[in-house]
């Protein structure tokens, strides 16, 4: 972000005493604390369901959230000359969690429950709700197909495109195998919904968005939330956490009972964690990744995560198989 976007500053009635470079974005001083001004890819609209999702936060006690600032005009998003889009929020002197710590993940996961023990709120708005996590999976399979038969029919393959085509069965069986469960918890998951009606998701909970501030934790990012089912949240975070840790068994399941002890899952949202779990959703993501860029030049990168990514399988089919029984 160049120093043009300081110029935002003018629109709001903030008494700024420092600015600092950050990682996409501006750090500032003020006399009622830290914040940060940043690009922003959302709509007013958008920007409004992220403050009304904080203030519930904030409202239940948990105030150390990035709530959005208004401008002078009572606006959240504002713009330059450009018509590029910023918000200012507030934000916290702190570092990211460190997913190698076990005691930094747990206290995470912790601070996750919490948040969604408070992330409901009165009314539903279908713009903000999540897809169908059966529709969902059906998308994804298809999409798994689609780059398959595109593999088969390139004449001269890559390396990492023969290996994909060696993995590929494996990881289609578990997709397979996750939309077959997941249709035969659908109902249940409809009941899950109605009793959950408000619950919102974070969205993108993980180690980059959870500052250590000393005896307390902040929270960052609520970009992406949205109406959906809570246990997406936990299972996108132990997917990324559990990756790094080669599918730790212990650690796993000590996540899970770090987040039980605060907030209760009901025998659905398990089911519902595992069939998450169960499907490869790494390897769909470096399909999609692979598909959408350059063929001319394949990043040797490609390989080498999925080569990672078949090491690995052995551990997590024994974390899944414990998270079944």
């Amino acid at each position: 972000m160049n120093d043009r976007a300081l110029k935002v500053l003018e629109q709001y009635e903030l008494d700024v005493t420092g600015t600092r470079r950050g990682r996409g974005c501006w750090y500032l001083d003020t006399p009622e604390g830290t914040g940060i001004l940043s690009e922003y890819a959302g709509t007013e609209n958008r920007a409004l369901f992220q403050n009304l999702v904080m203030g519930a936060v904030c409202e239940g006690g948990y105030r150390n959230v990035d709530v959005i600032l208004p401008n002078k005009e009572g606006l959240l998003v504002s713009k330059d000359w450009e018509e590029n889009r910023y918000v200012v929020k507030k934000w916290y002197p702190g570092r990211e969690c460190d997913p190698s710590n076990e005691a930094e993940v747990l206290r995470a996961v912790e601070n996750l429950a919490r948040l969604h023990c408070l992330m409901r709120l009165k009314e539903e708005n279908d713009c903000y709700a999540a897809r169908p996590p059966l529709e969902e999976l059906r998308a994804w399979n298809a999409q798994l197909r689609k780059i398959r038969t595109f593999v088969r029919t390139r004449q001269k393959k890559s390396a990492f495109e023969q290996l994909f085509l060696d993995s590929y069965d494996q990881y289609l069986q578990q997709a397979t195998e996750a939309l077959s469960q997941l249709s035969r918890v659908n109902d249940l998951l409809e009941e899950l919904r109605e009793d959950k009606k408000g619950c919102v998701c974070h969205g993108d909970y993980s180690h980059h968005h959870v500052l250590i501030c000393g005896y307390e934790i902040a929270t960052t990012n609520f970009d992406c939330c949205r109406f959906d089912f809570q246990v997406n949240d936990l299972y996108r975070f132990m997917r990324k956490i559990l990756e790094k840790h080669d599918w730790n068994t212990r650690l796993g399941m000590r996540m899970l009972e770090s987040y039980g002890r605060v907030r209760p899952l009901s025998h659905t949202e398990r089911r519902l964690l595992y069939v998450r779990m169960l499907y490869p959703e790494k390897f769909r993501k470096l399909a999609g990744t692979y598909y959408g860029g350059s063929k001319a030049w394949i990043s040797r990168q490609y390989s080498d995560k999925l080569v990672k990514m078949n090491r690995q399988e052995k551990a997590r089919a024994g974390f899944l198989k414990l998270l079944e029984a």
